[in-house]
């Protein structure tokens, strides 16, 4: 280029050209130097799923179309909560107490559970109302690395804006006081404290809490064992058979799992014969479950098998004893992009 009178105008020179170009060599070589050691740690620590959606199946013909949790169903009862996995077959019970989990709780340092610390009538139910926007839980424990984490009461994954299934906390007494966790976001903790028996409770349930069986925190993963109650004619006391089955396959969650693109379950395709154990361990540093479907919409999903949160370290199970022949999909509903197969012979 030139001006008016033909003497050319230098825009640049080669010792500016060099100075620009080492500005931003330094500058990548700088990101590079920052980024590159903790690549791992932020490829393997995924920002947490923001919904997990959980679709109610279609009743079979012939069936009231009503179902569990609908507004239809909870007209005219009072305190009744829709189930996000309940057990299946009867009527609900309704909340006797009902506990929120915040909006906005899933960032650490805000508010979580609310009341803080909840005072429960003995026998009563409680619900967990999620107004968050992300999924959470309410496990009993003082953290994943709790042996007895889940024993007490485990609600499972409660999506954003749902509810839990009303649950009893079982194996307590009055004046007892249960800490408790979300599994997703362990940061979030509170406690219940045990109260008398209200008016009209119901009995306290035995064994595992309502909705998915959890086996979070569990250390074993390689038995299962099964106890027995026999109620003798006369009123001496009960008679207890405990049996132990080794399991037969081990599925594996490695190391990595809840990056998208990694593997997720190994072996996959895993092949079983009806009636085994198969021992699901986690080597991950992330959550997981192994639950039965192809996705979050499948209407079948957790109804056939499903491990519930499955903490990083420990172990669960899959029993096929009810399971017919055939293939069976199955996806993790905290990171629904793990997906695997289960074929049974």
């Amino acid at each position: 280029m030139t001006t008016h009178d033909e003497s050319p105008i230098i825009r640049t020179s080669k010792k500016r050209l060099a100075q620009g170009l080492a500005i931003v060599v330094i500058t990548m070589a700088v990101g590079a130097a920052i980024a590159v050691p903790y690549w791992n740690q932020m490829a393997q620590t995924p920002p947490p799923v923001s919904t997990i959606v959980i679709e109610n199946p279609v009743p079979p013909e012939g069936e009231d179309e009503l179902e569990i949790g609908t507004e239809e169903t909870q007209e005219g009862e009072t305190g009744a909560a829709p189930s996000t996995g309940g057990a299946e077959g009867g009527a609900t019970p309704a909340a006797g107490t009902t506990i929120t989990i915040l909006a906005g709780s899933s960032v650490q340092g805000n508010p979580d559970y609310e009341p803080e610390d909840t005072e429960v009538p003995l026998n009563e139910n409680v619900v967990w109302a999620n107004k968050d926007t992300v999924p959470h839980t309410a496990t009993s424990g003082t953290g994943p690395e709790d042996p007895d984490s889940g024993t007490i009461f485990d609600t499972s994954i409660i999506n954003g804006g749902q509810e839990s299934s009303p649950l009893q906390l079982t194996g307590v007494k009055e004046g007892d006081e249960v800490p408790y966790y979300c599994q997703v976001h362990p940061y979030m903790t509170s406690k219940l404290t045990v109260g008398a028996a209200g008016a009209g409770g119901t009995s306290n349930a035995t064994g595992a809490t309502a909705g998915n069986t959890s086996n979070a925190g569990s250390s074993g993963g390689n038995a299962t064992t099964t106890t027995t109650t026999t109620a003798p004619a006369t009123p001496s006391a009960a008679t207890t058979t405990t049996t132990t089955t080794a399991a037969a396959a081990t599925l594996t969650i490695p190391n990595g799992a809840s990056v998208q693109g990694n593997p997720a379950y190994e072996p996959t395709p895993l092949t079983v014969k009806v009636g085994d154990t198969i021992a699901v361990e986690n080597k991950d540093i992330s959550p997981h479950t192994v639950t039965n479907g192809k996705d979050a919409t499948d209407p079948t999903m957790g109804k056939l098998f499903d491990t519930s949160i499955i903490n990083a370290g420990d172990s669960g199970e899959i029993v096929t004893t009810d399971l017919q022949p055939g293939e069976y999909p199955y996806f993790c509903s905290v990171h629904p992009y793990m997906t695997g197969t289960l074929t049974v012979q």
